[in-house]
């Protein structure tokens, strides 16, 4: 595998606009800047932006793999060849609420085909733990959740749950359900990140949340309720807890843009993170089944629709996710992270180019 240089682009760091070179060895970044001696691969990225692989926290399937169901290994691998043509060379595989017996055997097939950084098949986006949205949800705010497969919240029922799965990076429950105050803790002790979501907690309930250690609110305003100014709510709590970084659907039709855009003023760009929260039927259907938006083009929506700039846009669907999950070998551009590069177009703002670990994807 020839070792690989881009170009004449220019590329978004943590400092901003950079015309620089982006030296890759092997599957990190060797540096960047000036010239290293070597044989080297040429990418010529002039008229390009640059920047880190995009991370998809809650991607449930596209129209050719629907992980609710049960997906083959050839359905995971289109999907994840499908995400890096949008840039996304990490995400989290999402599993909604269902009868717990499917619910193990899809955890465990996804398991089988590869999770982590290390595990990434050639040519497709790296599914870095599972997301688990369900099935400890409110009741009242199910959203497309099977109410009949909704399970009362406990320390016993969670830990059960992940027992014997490593790999469950991010959960989705809703708070006010744990009566007893231990299934957060027993999630957390186990390394996996809790979000709020799918709930009707008021403030009060959302703020213990947060003070138990959620750190995370999963598709802000969509399953919640409402923002009322004499019923703040949870939204509210999120919004004033300089801790929890809020989820947002991009797509303007789970959130309008005027409230993204209100979201990210409060919030401040650090504590947003753009998801596509992408499903197998989407919004094809007329209703709200998740999305049919891919995290490329929610990064463009942001820009267009003047939220921020396409470099706070990128920050908000890679290095915050990345971090919020605790996942610092992604995220960002630079000496010894992981050589998971988009190069886009300047003027259009899509994606042209995609290296993952090293290797020129398209």
């Amino acid at each position: 595998m020839a070792d690989l240089k881009i170009l004449g682009g220019e590329v978004i760091t943590d400092s901003g606009h950079e015309l620089t070179n982006v030296w890759l060895k092997g599957d990190k970044i060797a540096a960047l800047g000036d010239s290293l001696e070597g044989d080297w691969q040429v990418i010529d990225a002039s008229g390009m932006l640059v920047t880190p692989g995009l991370f998809d926290l809650q991607v449930n399937g596209d129209p050719d793999c629907n992980l609710w169901a049960d997906p083959t290994d050839s359905e995971l691998n289109k999907l994840g060849s499908n995400l890096l043509k949008h840039g996304v060379t990490s995400f989290l595989p999402t599993l909604i609420t269902d009868e717990v017996g499917h619910l193990k055997k899809n955890m465990r097939a996804l398991n089988e085909f590869g999770l982590g950084m290390d595990k990434a098949k050639t040519g497709s986006a790296s599914m870095l733990g599972l997301h688990l949205e369900g099935p400890f949800l409110s009741p009242e705010k199910p959203g497309v959740h099977p109410t009949n497969h909704l399970l009362p919240l406990s320390a016993a029922a969670a830990d059960s749950l992940v027992n014997g799965s490593d790999k469950v990076s991010l959960m989705t429950l809703a708070p006010e359900m744990d009566k007893e105050g231990k299934a957060i803790e027993v999630l957390i002790t186990k390394g996996v990140h809790v979000a709020l979501g799918h709930s009707n907690a008021t403030f009060e309930e959302a703020q213990k949340a947060f003070a138990a250690g959620v750190k995370l609110m999963t598709h802000t305003f969509n399953a919640l309720p409402a923002l009322k100014h004499r019923e703040p709510g949870a939204i509210a709590a999120a919004m004033l807890d300089d801790e929890v970084s809020c989820c947002v659907i991009a797509d303007g039709l789970h959130v309008d843009p005027p409230v993204v855009k209100l979201l990210v003023r409060i919030k401040g760009v650090d504590k947003v993170i753009l998801v596509s929260d992408a499903a197998h039927i989407g919004t094809t259907g007329g209703g709200l089944v998740g999305s049919s938006i891919t995290l490329d083009q929610a990064v463009k929506n942001i820009v267009d629709w003047g939220v921020a700039s396409f470099a706070e846009a990128i920050k908000m669907a890679s290095f915050n996710p990345a971090r919020a999950l605790g996942f610092h070998e992604i995220g960002e551009l630079s000496m010894g992270k992981a050589a998971d590069i988009v190069l886009w177009d300047r003027k259009t703002l899509t994606v042209k180019h995609v290296v993952k670990a090293g290797q020129l994807v398209f």
